[in-house]
């Protein structure tokens, strides 16, 4: 995913990084896509609440599915199971995509899946 933004971002701190898919895989929740023995897609993330608020939502920390299988049914399939996962603790599911390219195509595609955008991230590049 670092690889394929379309604005400088802050390098990769392993330690935080493995920490964090840690904390989802046993915390919250994290999905795989595989084909043939191979991980070509996932999504995870955790229960999280608004600065202002104590209820919680279902966020993601991170979702992604290989480029060459980005014009299967992976992605759908993924976000629809995080959804359902949401739904069945009665809360509401929050996804984002920041620092990515293709941002108009995915705001379609989260459109087609029944979300609303909510906002939209502004950031300093130096």
């Amino acid at each position: 995913m670092h690889s394929e933004t379309e604005i400088k971002v802050s390098p990769i701190n392993t330690k935080k990084l493995l920490d964090t898919i840690n904390s989802a895989i046993h915390d919250g929740v994290v999905l795989l896509a595989e084909i043939k023995g191979k991980i070509v897609g996932s999504i995870g993330g955790m229960l999280g609440s608004d600065w202002w608020s104590s209820e919680e939502y279902l966020g993601d920390y991170w979702f992604y599915v290989r480029p060459e299988s980005r014009n299967s049914k992976i992605a759908i399939k993924l976000v629809k199971a995080f959804i359902k996962i949401g739904n069945e603790a009665s809360v509401i599911v929050k996804l984002g995509h920041v620092y990515s390219g293709d941002i108009e195509r995915k705001d379609s595609f989260f459109k087609r899946l029944g979300l609303v955008k909510a906002g939209s991230l502004y950031t300093e590049v130096k």
